[in-house]
């Protein structure tokens, strides 16, 4: 049988790799520090980019630290998505397994091609569910992204500095964009869960007991 990993690369990169990069670098980019009791700011990404020499070292910084973000943002995604909204619901008040690996522990006898089933299934969680879970991810990188961004805006004062098409259209662009991820992130989930349950593992609940009994009994 072919060897598969047990986190795949893609995995890694896209869903934990990328979300944490881009909150670490966002994050820098939105921190601000104050001078002289509050007579001007800066950003602390303005402070790294004019102490020479430190670039490299915030590179070296936010790619360590992008990993433990990713982990937290895909933990929370999945709590507050998977577990507490339960998504996807394939059927009307059915909902899917928390883990995929479910699907299997489902089946009382495993196939005779139960190794090309699994090639399959794991092409199907590299083509679906990753992409899917990236997304979700973003979101939710946007969201605090979002919520950090109204609350900074709130306590500097900056409607009078910025303008209205700024203070107004920023939000709604993030928020456009968060829509598009989390339909790409729902759909893509129950895309998954719906082939593998349907096409690669297909599950036949076993008959109530008392329609077996009668069955036995009836000559």
């Amino acid at each position: 049988m072919r060897r598969f990993r047990a986190v795949p690369l893609e995995d890694l990169v896209l869903t934990q790799l990328v979300p944490g990069l881009l909150l670490a670098m966002a994050w820098t980019v939105m921190y601000e520090i104050y001078h002289e009791d509050g007579s001007y700011y800066t950003t602390l990404m303005q402070e790294i980019l004019g102490t020479e020499g430190l670039f490299p070292y915030f590179l070296v910084t936010a790619l360590l630290m992008a990993f433990p973000i990713g982990m937290i943002v895909d933990s929370l995604r999945h709590v507050v998505g998977e577990v507490w909204l339960g998504l996807p619901r394939l059927r009307r008040g059915w909902r899917a397994p928390a883990s995929p690996l479910q699907w299997m522990e489902q089946i009382p006898n495993l196939p005779e091609d139960f190794e090309r089933r699994y090639a399959l299934y794991r092409h199907a969680w590299a083509t679906l569910f990753v992409p899917a879970k990236a997304a979700g991810n973003l979101a939710v990188v946007l969201v605090l992204l979002g919520i950090w961004f109204v609350v900074k805006m709130v306590r500097m004062g900056s409607f009078r500095a910025f303008s209205a098409a700024f203070v107004i259209g920023t939000p709604l662009v993030g928020l456009g964009i968060i829509i598009v991820l989390l339909v790409r992130y729902k759909t893509g989930i129950a895309e998954f869960q719906r082939r593998t349950h349907e096409s690669i593992f297909p599950f036949q609940p076993a008959p109530p007991t008392g329609a077996a009994t009668e069955s036995q009994s009836s000559p």
